[in-house]
């Protein structure tokens, strides 16, 4: 992404939350985060191999943890600070290594703010989109109610950077794949496949309903595209960033095909002329998204896929 890119993310995550009612322009320095009590969530650990794989759901988006033979790669870090240290008390009741690395799937809040309750001196590794993603947030980020800013944790931003779209190293004694197929739920997704395992952590590629995030430059059609990918993969198994347990190929291929019905029900009613107030009645939307943190919309699928199909259409041939 080229620094005239990151800009445009940061003006449209800025224009995003403004809409929504929780923008300031003015605002341009990331005040402290307020001090809030959080209570304790509970965290599921469950095995993928024994002393080796898990997957842990609870705290924000799902994460996993390899131990290897020197130390463990946790995957994700959980929502808050105090989630995020919850998650390394969880590592600690695995095994006695310590924390060695930590991978990140992408730039979302659940994904990554829980890394202030990890220790110092960690490797954070994250696609290249992701780090400007998240550099972007700390721009343009609008302030919340009661004061601060929902913006990552300055101190963990990523240090280990994946700039290809396959890269294959062994960490730990542990191979790991990191796949980058192009924009989906953003445009800094990144897979981690463990082919000794034949499972693959695919962040919110795979959730309990598809989400895209446009102001981070995701799409539906590379939602798609990345759905095909992973079902080329020689694995059996998924772990998605919400869903509640594994999903198979089996699985994704339903979710694919209930996705493309959704598409071409859009798609008929945009090339027919109708509205998105009218595209999203027929489907049976609600009139307004639903917001999340800065107030950023999460539109629906058919409210995504009504600005792509719209664009399409009107491109200059």
């Amino acid at each position: 992404m080229t620094l005239s890119n990151s800009l445009k993310l940061g003006a449209m995550v800025l224009a995003l939350a403004m809409v929504a009612g929780q923008g300031d322009a003015q605002e341009a320095v990331p005040a402290a985060a307020p001090t809030r009590a959080q209570a304790p969530q509970a965290l599921t650990t469950h095995v993928i191999k024994e002393g080796k794989v898990y997957w842990v759901e609870g705290g924000g988006g799902n994460s996993g943890i390899v131990i290897g033979d020197k130390g463990v790669v946790v995957i994700d870090a959980k929502t808050t600070p105090e989630a995020g240290a919850q998650l390394v008390a969880e590592v600690a009741k695995l095994t006695p290594k310590p924390i060695t690395d930590v991978i990140i799937t992408h730039s979302d809040g659940d994904h990554v703010n829980g890394l202030a309750g990890f220790p110092d001196g960690l490797k954070i590794i994250a696609h290249k989109n992701n780090k400007m993603e998240q550099m972007a947030v700390y721009q343009f980020a609008a302030v919340e109610v009661g004061g601060g800013k929902c913006i990552p944790p300055a101190n963990r931003l990523p240090n280990t950077i994946i700039f290809k779209d396959l890269v294959s190293t062994t960490i730990n004694g542990e191979r790991f794949v990191f796949h980058h197929f192009g924009p989906a739920h953003t445009n800094g997704d990144l897979i981690i496949e463990l082919p000794a395992y034949k499972v693959a952590f695919v962040g919110d590629i795979i959730t309990t309903s598809v989400l895209i995030h446009p102001e981070k430059n995701g799409t539906f059609e590379g939602w798609f595209a990345n759905a095909k990918a992973l079902l080329s993969l020689n694995i059996d198994s998924y772990v998605g960033g919400h869903a509640r347990g594994l999903d198979t190929k089996d699985s994704l291929r339903k979710q694919v095909a209930d996705n493309m019905a959704v598409r071409g029900k859009v798609d008929a009613l945009v090339d027919t002329g109708k509205s998105l107030i009218e595209v999203k009645a027929a489907m049976g939307d609600p009139a307004k998204d639903a917001s999340g943190c800065r107030g950023i919309p999460y539109l629906s699928l058919p409210n995504v896929e009504f600005g792509e199909r719209t664009d399409r259409n009107s491109e200059l041939k």
